[in-house]
């Protein structure tokens, strides 16, 4: 009689299961398990500057996932994004100081409400021009400055701005990983001299919306991962020729934040770029894809929005690595002793299948719960595990031989022992 079709389903689910736990309590598969992590950490721990693990390094460093999410934004969430009208940005090109004054001044004409300046001066120039923006800047108490920021020693010191007497609220413009390649976190303060000093998205919120500055000290997280929603083209982009020939709406601008920063009009122009998750190209990038203040546009729409990105802790990434990476170790050692035929093929299969699955279910997470279940250990993991059953498989005959250590590996090709003919002389002489 044939088995019902649920019956069959259950058998060969049973079968299956059997398969990948067959050899998971084994010593030697806990041990393996443990190797790939072991390479993972001195991995981590050779120094950046090795020159032949270099590129690697800097490969894992700058790589995520959800970096996928955010370079295809305009076909997934980010189709209905809308347009952030409380943000507009004047793009002050290569105007010099004088012009930066007179730029500053017609702005603040229009009544925004906070003015953020995304332009450090270095050093004394013109005279004459430098003592028009000194009085701008001193006479216009909704602007925001920006302020270098430089570690020394244990901590940090604000490297003077030439105008920083001048600037009544300021903040610096850090963006983590910018030594790296992707900016994918900023810290809403540092702490310099044991005071906090604001990063300048901070201090423009404070300005702009009290309520929202204060979540920002409550969450009190050293540093925030960046929810990139918005290419530039969702943001209000005004030139500084337009705005000074007054053509510009005063509505753009009245009680809007208003960055006055550099935005670039080619696309090889790269002066103040920088590589995001957004980047069209999620793995080697080769040009910078977003403008600073770009950058900045962003963290305030998600301060205002409240759309932080919540992250999962460290430890929950490196568990589920452990538990994937132990059940892989487990189906690969089972083929590996007992179908060694198949086990390249079983082994390849699971590498590919095992490296979709779990890089679309980060990925899945992130985009429709803005939850950050960082996958890649569990990636790095699945990758590894089959090289290491071959160093492991050595070690643990050596020490079988050497030591008489119990191990289920080295002795699972049995030789056959050649087959003698039997000798005719002999069955001759027997008859």
């Amino acid at each position: 009689m044939k088995k019902p079709f649920h019956k069959h389903i259950a058998h060969h689910t049973k079968r299956y299961t059997k398969h990948l736990t067959k050899y998971l309590y084994e010593r030697d598969t806990i041990f393996a398990t443990i190797g790939v992590f072991v390479f993972l950490i001195i991995l981590g721990m050779i120094p950046l500057n090795f020159g032949a693990m270099n590129p690697m390094k800097m490969a894992l460093q700058d790589f995520d996932f959800n970096d996928i999410t955010y370079s295809n934004l305009e076909k997934g969430k980010g189709k209905d994004d809308k347009f952030d009208r409380r943000i507009a940005i004047v793009n002050i090109g290569h105007l010099d100081r004088e012009g930066i004054a007179y730029l500053i001044e017609k702005v603040n004409t229009m009544n925004p409400k906070v003015i953020g300046l995304d332009a450090l001066f270095e050093g004394a120039r013109e005279p004459e021009k430098d003592s028009i923006l000194r009085s701008v800047l001193e006479k216009t108490n909704n602007l925001v400055g920006v302020s270098r920021i430089l570690p020394k020693e244990d901590s940090f010191v604000v490297d003077a701005n030439y105008f920083d007497e001048s600037l009544k609220k300021r903040g610096s413009a850090i963006l983590l990983g910018e030594g790296i390649g992707t900016i994918r976190l900023y810290n809403p303060f540092e702490t310099i001299l044991g005071q906090k000093y604001p990063h300048i998205t901070t201090a423009i919120v404070k300005e702009f919306d009290s309520i929202k500055y204060e979540i920002i000290i409550k969450r009190n997280k050293e540093t925030e991962t960046i929810n990139y929603t918005n290419r530039k083209d969702k943001y209000q982009i005004i030139e500084a020729e337009d705005l000074m020939n007054e053509n510009v709406e005063t509505k753009l601008i009245t009680d809007k934040i208003v960055l006055i920063g550099y935005i670039a009009t080619d696309v090889n122009d790269i002066e103040d770029k920088k590589f995001t998750p957004m980047n069209d190209k999620v793995v080697g990038k080769s040009l910078p894809d977003m403008d600073g203040i770009v950058v900045q546009a962003n963290i305030i729409s998600m301060v205002l929005d409240g759309n932080y990105i919540k992250k999962t802790p460290k430890w929950v990434a490196w568990l589920i690595a452990i538990l994937i990476g132990w059940l892989h170790m487990s189906l690969f050692i089972r083929y590996y002793l007992e179908d060694h035929i198949w086990f390249h093929l079983v082994a390849k299969i699971a590498q590919v299948f095992s490296a979709i699955f779990f890089a679309y279910l980060g990925i899945e997470i992130f985009a429709r719960f803005g939850i950050k279940l960082d996958m890649k250990y569990t990636l790095y993991v699945i990758a590894l595990a089959v090289d290491v059953i071959y160093f492991y498989e050595a070690f643990a005959t050596w020490l079988h031989k050497k030591y008489h250590y119990a191990t289920i590996f080295g002795h699972h090709h049995p030789v056959e022992e050649p087959k003698h003919e039997p000798d005719q002389t002999s069955i001759q002489e027997h008859h």
